[in-house]
């Protein structure tokens, strides 16, 4: 059930100064286009992009993917293959799987504003897959980042509860010290309730505009 009702924004007796920006890779830090992701893969697999889909999504597969029941990519790759008897290169594959994601150059600048008085995180449904490809890919997309925080590596994928608490342990923060932005409502909804300060990324703008002084969360 959405919270979108429930979002407030808290009151603080003294201004609640986050350190950390987190921020969504697969549409914010990426522009995503699953569409593009099914006619690569229907290409390259000889299949129609709905049967694909099927295969790959509505499967479970890449959820799982996502949540960390493969150890790494090597194993991602093998189990594509079985599914889809697909027959090609380690490199086909790997473009076509991550065919949906393009570098956003004026959100990697546009972070680059707040390195001076925020650090930066990456927070992310994706698996071992795309976490190898992409930062081989795009090095420099992920530099000034001093964490990233791949869902397989958590085992809950957002906009579960257990993976917001996942990542605030893992980098050894509270929900004070952390704005998040993410293109999922869904998500950014689940954060404010786990009382993060959270937005929902409509453009570049929206990383822009971030001014590190807290903003909307769940009244508990």
């Amino acid at each position: 059930m959405s919270s979108r009702g429930t979002v407030r924004t808290a009151r603080h007796d003294h201004p609640v100064r986050p350190t950390h920006l987190i921020v969504d890779l697969g549409g914010v830090l990426f522009q995503f286009d699953h569409a593009t992701r099914l006619r690569r893969l229907s290409t390259v697999l000889a299949l129609s992009p709905a049967r694909v889909n099927d295969l790959l999504w509505t499967s479970g597969f890449s959820a799982d993917c996502d949540a960390g029941d493969f150890a790494n990519a090597v194993e991602v790759r093998e189990h594509f293959r079985a599914i889809t008897d697909f027959a090609g290169t380690d490199d086909e594959l790997d473009a076509a799987w991550c065919s949906a994601f393009r570098p956003d150059h004026r959100v990697r600048h546009a972070l680059e504003l707040h390195r001076g008085s925020l650090r930066l995180a990456l927070f992310t449904n994706n698996g071992p897959l795309e976490e190898e490809v992409l930062r081989r890919q795009h090095p420099e997309m992920f530099d000034g980042f001093e964490h990233l925080l791949f869902s397989h590596h958590l085992g809950h994928r957002k906009p579960d509860p257990v993976a917001f608490t996942s990542a605030l342990s893992r980098l050894s923060l509270s929900v004070d010290d952390v704005l998040f932005i993410d293109d999922n409502p869904d998500n950014v909804d689940a954060a404010r309730c786990q009382g993060w300060a959270a937005f929902q990324f409509l453009g570049p703008e929206s990383v822009e505009q971030v001014t590190g002084m807290g903003g909307p969360r769940c009244q508990v």
